[in-house]
C-alpha cells in the first residue's frame, strides 16, 4: 500500500482550488478519500466530490466534503488504485463495487491518475479480468465466457457478490491475451455482460509506488 506521505505529496501535486474530484469504487478509495479530506482541511483547498458508490457519498457527507452528481458536473480530477498497468497506460483495476461507474468517471475524467504497484508495471497485462454480469440467467453468461478462460463468480458468505446496482461479478482468467481492444469487445459482447475491468485508453498518468514514487504521463508536460 502506498504511504501515506506518498499520499500527501500526489495531492498537493494536483489537487488545486475548487478541483472536482472522483474515484473508483474500490474500497481503497474510501481511505484514499479520508486523506483528501484532511489535506482540503489543511491546506484550505475548496473541493467536490462525485461518488461512485452509496458508502463513499456517506463517507463524503461525513467528513463535511460538497457532493455533486456526475450529470450536473464535469470531473477535473480521477484517481484509482488498480492491479495492473501496462507500457501503453491500459489497466486492469478488479476492487470495485461498480465497474459500470468506474469505467464512467474514467471517460468523464479531464485527467486520469492510476495507482499501481512498481512490480505491477508490466510490458503486457496477465492478470485475471472481471466483468460486471446481469443476475438474469447468470449460468448461461458463465457457460459463455468459458470460451476465454476459467471463470469463477464471485462469491462471499456464500452469496453472489452485489455491484451498486445490483448485478453480479465474475473473474475471468484469460487463456492467452493478444490483443486488449478486441478481448474487450469478445467479452462485451455476450450478452448479460455489462462492462469489464479492462481499461484501455482512459489514463493519462500512472503512479507507481515501490521503493520509491515514480510518475509516468502522456500528457503535454510529464512532468507537471
Amino acid at each position: 500500500m502506498i504511504t501515506s506521505e506518498r499520499i500527501e505529496a500526489l495531492l498537493e501535486k494536483y489537487v488545486k482550488q475548487d478541483t472536482i474530484v472522483s474515484f473508483g469504487t474500490g474500497p481503497t478509495n474510501e481511505e484514499f478519500l479520508k486523506k483528501l479530506a484532511l489535506y482540503s482541511i489543511n491546506a484550505g483547498v475548496r473541493i467536490k466530490i462525485v461518488p461512485t458508490s452509496h458508502s463513499m457519498a456517506l463517507l463524503a457527507s461525513q467528513l463535511k466534503i460538497p457532493v455533486v452528481s456526475l450529470d450536473s458536473v464535469d470531473i477535473d480530477l480521477a484517481f484509482d488504485f488498480v492491479d495492473q498497468v501496462d507500457e501503453d497506460f491500459n489497466y486492469i483495476s478488479n476492487e470495485t463495487t461498480s465497474l459500470i461507474r468506474d469505467k464512467m468517471i474514467a471517460l468523464d475524467a479531464e485527467e486520469m491518475i492510476v495507482i499501481c504497484e512498481e512490480k505491477e508495471f508490466v510490458q503486457k497485462l496477465n492478470w485475471p479480468i472481471s466483468a460486471e454480469v446481469s443476475s438474469f440467467a447468470i449460468n448461461k453468461t458463465i457457460t459463455q465466457l468459458m470460451n476465454l478462460g476459467e471463470v469463477k463468480l464471485r462469491i462471499d458468505k456464500d452469496k453472489p457478490v452485489l455491484s451498486e446496482t445490483g448485478h453480479y461479478f465474475v473473474d475471468i482468467k484469460i487463456d492467452e491475451v493478444y490483443d486488449l481492444d478486441d478481448l474487450d469487445y469478445q467479452i462485451k459482447r455476450i450478452p448479460g455482460v455489462l462492462e469489464t475491468s479492462l481499461f484501455t485508453g482512459y489514463a493519462d498518468r500512472v503512479v507507481l509506488h515501490g521503493t520509491q514514487l515514480i510518475v509516468k504521463s502522456r500528457l503535454n508536460n510529464p512532468e507537471a
